[in-house]
């Protein structure tokens, strides 16, 4: 099989059936150069050449604007005869009737948690683990790609849980054939770390957390192979089997200012690195390496032969600066919300009492990790309370508005406005409820450092939020099935 790496987790696998036809599947699809919702840019930025480019079938894992982009799928739309067959996760079926409005006649498959479908002779399972505990990735499918004797499985946009369960069905999916090589591509998300140092406020304290996260990395990657010898012994390693083998693949959005690729720390080859020297610490043998984007990867006899001949790939804007920690470059804290306009006060207090009363607390409620009553036990007075910021930062007022154990819903706190666990400006929460911005456009606001955002991390939830994914996607198709571009509207926020 060949892998065409386009970087982030989008590639394209070729991958022969039986009749020895290849099959093209893209697995994932933003090709944009910014992703509307965090309003990042794409890196590296690509060029595609759609007179050479040819799929069968177009997989879309999860509802994430870095990985589901409208604009993308518009043009492959426009630009390819015959248009590719859609694989859209169960977990997507509410976004359908968009695909079918702005795609019409577009042919689209769902896929089913663990029910392979054929095409062409290929085998296509997608999997959504089950979980324990909430994230913003709960609508996220893996997926694995197979003939008789190989098989590509990607994790994608998440991790496997750490238990029996996921280990046990990881180990069937690798040896339900006869494979002669199985390629784990293991994505490793740079932004946790990158997102900390560009927040850093001296060189000193950039310094400590490229320790202490190397530090973290290096536990994370070792666990995965020390868990067989303590939580797991009864469960067999997939990485034991001996065709498998690994690839390190990575997603990495930057901040607009391209100078703050300077200040990346655990670059793709560094983590690959961290992998081999843990495998072999706990005695596993297999080929692990790390994709480059733009270049193609032929697996063949267990090993990767590399060739920088992406046919469809017209041009590839990839700066990979040194690493420079001292680097005088800070990020600005913007002050007051990302709209600056004036907007009804008492139609944005019913929205946000709204939303806190019938997203918030059964989200919290529910939350077995986080949930609102050790939040409110910790609290001064015993009670949750948000301020919100109404206006901007020339002219505002604030409201607080609390939830106890004496209450039925979340109201305004009368008196004085001191003591709070979390805080917005109203039209920050009115653009999330308006799909304009999402879960990581935090990026651009101010946060208190000592405080944690609830609120915000549950607009991003999956499921709960569906209705406000259905009006962001609504919005983008329609621009994107005008001919406008991604560019136009992130960069007029971003100015």
């Amino acid at each position: 099989m060949k892998i065409h790496y386009l970087w982030h987790s989008e590639f394209l696998i070729e991958i022969k059936n039986s009749t020895w036809e290849t099959i093209k599947i893209l697995s994932d699809a933003w090709l944009s150069n910014y992703a509307f919702g965090d309003m990042m840019a794409r890196y590296p930025k690509i060029e595609i050449d759609y007179e050479k480019l040819e799929i069968d079938a177009i997989f879309l894992s999860h509802s994430h604007s870095d990985h589901l982009d409208p604009y993308t799928l518009a043009k492959i739309y426009e630009n390819l005869k015959p248009r590719p067959l859609l694989l859209i996760p169960e977990t997507l079926l509410f976004l359908v009737p968009l695909f079918e409005k702005h795609l019409p006649k577009q042919k689209i498959q769902i896929l089913k948690s663990w029910v392979t479908f054929n095409l062409k002779w290929i085998d296509i399972t997608g999997i959504i683990f089950e979980n324990n505990y909430l994230t913003n990735e709960d609508d996220v499918m893996t997926l694995a790609i197979s003939n008789e004797t190989e098989l590509l499985y990607t994790d994608v946009d998440t991790v496997p849980p750490e238990n029996e369960e996921s280990i046990n069905m990881l180990y069937d999916l690798f040896t339900a054939k006869n494979y002669e090589q199985a390629l784990y591509m293991s994505t490793r998300n740079e932004l946790p770390g990158n997102f900390k140092i560009i927040e850093a406020k001296s060189t000193e304290e950039r310094k400590n957390i490229l320790k202490e996260y190397t530090t973290q990395r290096i536990e994370e990657i070792e666990y995965n192979y020390f868990r067989f010898e303590e939580d797991f012994i009864e469960c067999s390693d997939i990485q034991e089997l001996p065709y498998f083998m690994k690839s390190v693949i990575g997603q990495w959005i930057v901040a607009p200012n391209p100078e703050f690729l300077k200040l990346r720390i655990l670059k793709l080859e560094q983590e690959a690195k961290l992998e081999k020297n843990a495998a072999k610490k706990y005695g596993r043998n297999f080929p692990i390496t790390h994709f480059e984007a733009g270049k193609t990867y032929e697996i063949k006899n267990r090993k990767f032969e590399i060739s920088w001949n992406i046919p469809f790939l017209k041009s590839i804007e990839m700066p990979n600066p040194q690493t420079n920690l001292d680097l005088e470059l800070w990020k600005v804290d913007k002050v007051g919300p990302l709209d600056k306009r004036k907007w009804n006060f008492k139609a944005q207090e019913q929205k946000i009492l709204e939303m806190l009363n019938n997203k918030f607390l059964p989200y919290r409620m529910a939350n077995s990790e986080d949930n609102l009553k050790n939040a409110i036990l910790t609290s001064k007075n015993h009670k949750y309370v948000v301020k919100i910021r109404y206006g901007n930062e020339q002219e505002y007022f604030e409201r607080n508005y609390f939830y106890s154990f004496g209450s039925i819903k979340f109201e305004e706190e009368r008196g004085k406005h001191e003591d709070y666990n979390e805080d917005y400006w109203a039209n920050d929460l009115e653009d999330f409820l308006e799909w304009t911005q999402e879960l990581y456009s935090n990026f651009w606001h101010k946060l208190h450092p000592k405080k944690t955002y609830r609120v915000w991390t549950m607009l991003g939830a999956n499921f709960i939020n569906n209705d406000i994914l259905y009006k962001k996607f609504a919005f983008h198709f329609k621009r994107a099935s005008l001919g406008k571009s991604v560019d136009s509207f992130v960069e007029g926020y971003i100015k």
